[in-house]
């Protein structure tokens, strides 16, 4: 049978009415009407005068209210009271996105491992005001001068199998991600603590790593340059979870290989893994952390990597799209339906092109100021992405920490400058060829690749790699250029610039000057500021250390950076309760508590019913 079309506006006047009658219905007065007749006499002895009898009638109206029992709350098995406009709980199932995985560790790696936010819980978790929040960790205090953090795990916190959560996972912990033996691709995330890198590289042993247990449930974690003020917001990030000791000691890189062998620390369990179809988690019973879900599972079938997936939402057999395409986008504001449903956020996201400094043409810093300068942003972002982006021309976006608008001069399109930079590079155009890099159709490649051929007079080759072989050659420094998106882990300059750009001594079998895990381009004074603002007690000065430093990478073109991102996601009405940000805006953080706060509404199969 075909659905009728009507309006948003017409629906929810209906749904109004509805819901109003109903109201009315089940809580009109009851009036209770009695006669009483009241006799009066009146006599007057004085007078000849007889007042008849009078009869009065009054009518005395009683109001009673009559209250229908109220329904007892709905509570999850974690004991959680659900809102009262909640579906039952046989029907919250959250059904997103999934991609593949190739085991359920994510401490270790989480490029290859998966069950962040769901099956596993970080040190603490950010809000939807972007504010740190206990989560594993009840609370963090500093030491003298933040040398080290003190974290207490939360009182009963156990495992999915019901063993104790305790300090000796968070030292067994980072001995395992740390361990060389593993090739950790995410161990440079963690590279401020303390024995970290030696311990990775092999210069150093997992015993000297800066972890000590205090207590039971007591952690204390040092930095490695000394104090490391900025050391919560980084075990906030999704990924700074605990392996659990007495499963993967035995077997450090198999134990997680399958779901009846993984236990959580998080709000769910998986229970479903079918490879290359779907994946489901379901509540853990015995989780009693802050972030209890009313979402009672998830169920993500597989999308292959670069698939869009946004027929499926049109098909409702998905709720949410956390970002939207361009062309998606497109379609969704043109229709009066679907555009009320889409919200919006800027990202703290950075995309640019990643250049190994250390070969010719591209150790010329005149040759990649002309590089910089010679390609059109706005008309970029505008153009072929739709306005899901916003010119770049700085590692930090608009509104992050540290942020320094003034750093655009460095970078801006000018074509009268790319050739004035061109001219003093000594470089001959015609002679040049550039090669770029990618894992699959990229569109800000290909403009790239048109602005510099056009531009400057130079060849650019586009060359797609297979995801596992880019991520290698990354790690390497063997592609000449290649984009680099990034987003930010943690609200702190740390992140998006200590932890990318700081150089690290170079792997074994690999010459100096080496770069940092991900970039060749090196500066002793970059590292230098960066490391001591990591210490920095005074904000303000903190900050402009960070701004002082960026300086240095934006001037010396780095990188060519591009753009920052503008999240345009959508939803459907019947998912609900994620909470606004102090702006006011309603948006799914995939970073934050997002996921505890959602669930799905009681009229759910009438909302479908006026949808696609």
């Amino acid at each position: 049978m075909a659905k009728s079309r009507i309006s948003r506006r017409e629906f929810m006047q209906m749904a109004g009415v509805a819901t109003g009658a109903a109201v009315l219905g089940a809580c009109a007065p009851q009036v209770v009407r009695e006669t009483q007749v009241v006799t009066q006499v009146v006599a007057q002895t004085q007078q000849v005068v007889q007042t008849q009898l009078v009869n009065q009638t009054q009518i005395v109206e009683q109001i009673v209210e009559v209250t229908p029992t109220p329904l007892p709350d709905v509570v999850t098995p974690q004991g959680k009271v659900m809102p009262a406009d909640a579906a039952p709980l046989d029907q919250q199932v959250y059904r997103g996105v999934g991609g593949e995985l190739k085991h359920w560790d994510p401490a270790r790696d989480i490029y290859n491992g998966m069950g962040t936010n769901l099956s596993t819980e970080p040190y603490l978790r950010n809000n939807e005001h972007l504010e740190l929040v206990p989560a594993l960790c009840e609370s963090w205090t500093p030491g003298p001068n933040a040398e080290y953090w003190d974290f207490v795990i939360r009182d009963g916190a156990v495992w999915s199998d019901g063993t104790p959560i305790t300090a000796d996972d968070v030292l067994y912990t980072f001995r395992h991600i740390a361990d060389p033996a593993l090739a950790n691709p995410w161990i440079w995330f963690y590279f401020d603590i303390k024995g970290i890198v030696a311990a990775a590289t092999g210069a150093g042993s997992l015993d000297d790593i800066g972890v000590e247990k205090v207590d039971d449930r007591t952690a204390r974690i040092y930095g490695e340059a000394g104090p490391i003020a900025y050391l919560p917001q980084m075990l906030a990030y999704q990924a700074s979870v605990l392996a659990p000791k007495h499963k993967a000691e035995a077997d450090p890189e198999h134990w997680a290989d399958t779901i009846e062998n993984f236990v959580s620390s998080g709000p769910y369990i998986p229970t479903v893994w079918e490879h290359g179809v779907r994946i489901q988690f379901d509540i853990n019973p015995l989780y009693n952390g802050p972030h209890k879900p009313s979402i009672q599972k998830h169920d993500y079938p597989i999308f292959a990597a670069g698939a869009n997936s946004f027929t499926a939402w049109l098909n409702q057999e998905i709720d949410l799209l956390h970002i939207l395409q361009p062309q998606d986008l497109a379609f969704a504001r043109s229709d009066p339906k679907l555009n009320p449903l889409i919200h919006f956020f800027p990202n703290f996201q950075s995309t640019y092109v990643a250049l190994d400094v250390r070969t010719p043409p591209l150790d010329n810093q005149d040759f990649r100021k002309a590089l910089a300068h010679s390609i059109d942003r706005q008309a970029m972002c505008q153009g072929p992405l739709g306005g899901t982006y916003v010119p770049g021309y700085s590692m930090l976006p608009p509104g992050f920490p540290a942020y320094n608008p003034d750093l655009a001069d460095y970078q801006i399109f000018d074509l009268e400058r790319a050739q004035e930079s061109l001219t003093a590079s000594g470089i001959d155009p015609a002679t040049v060829t550039i090669e770029l890099y990618s894992n699959a159709r990229d569109v800000f490649l290909e403009f790239v690749q048109e602005q510099w051929q056009t531009n400057l007079g130079i060849t650019v080759n586009l060359n797609v790699l297979e995801g596992g072989v880019w991520g290698a050659e990354r790690a390497a420094h063997n592609m000449q250029a290649y984009r680099g998106p990034y987003e930010y882990d943690y609200v702190d300059p740390s992140n998006m610039l200590t932890g990318l750009w700081r150089s690290t001594p170079a792997p074994e079998g690999q010459e100096e000057p080496w770069g940092s895990p991900r970039h060749s381009w090196k500066n002793d004074e970059f590292d230098q500021l960066v490391t001591a603002a990591g210490g920095e007690g005074d904000i303000e000065t903190r900050l402009q250390m960070y701004r002082d430093a960026e300086t240095l990478l934006v001037d010396e073109v780095g990188a060519v950076f591009l753009a920052h991102q503008v999240v345009f996601q959508i939803w459907w009405p019947w998912l609900v309760g994620m909470h606004p940000d102090r702006n006011g805006n309603v948006v799914y953080r995939w970073l934050d508590i997002a996921f505890s706060q959602m669930y799905i509404r009681n009229d759910v199969d009438d909302l479908k019913a006026n949808y696609y």
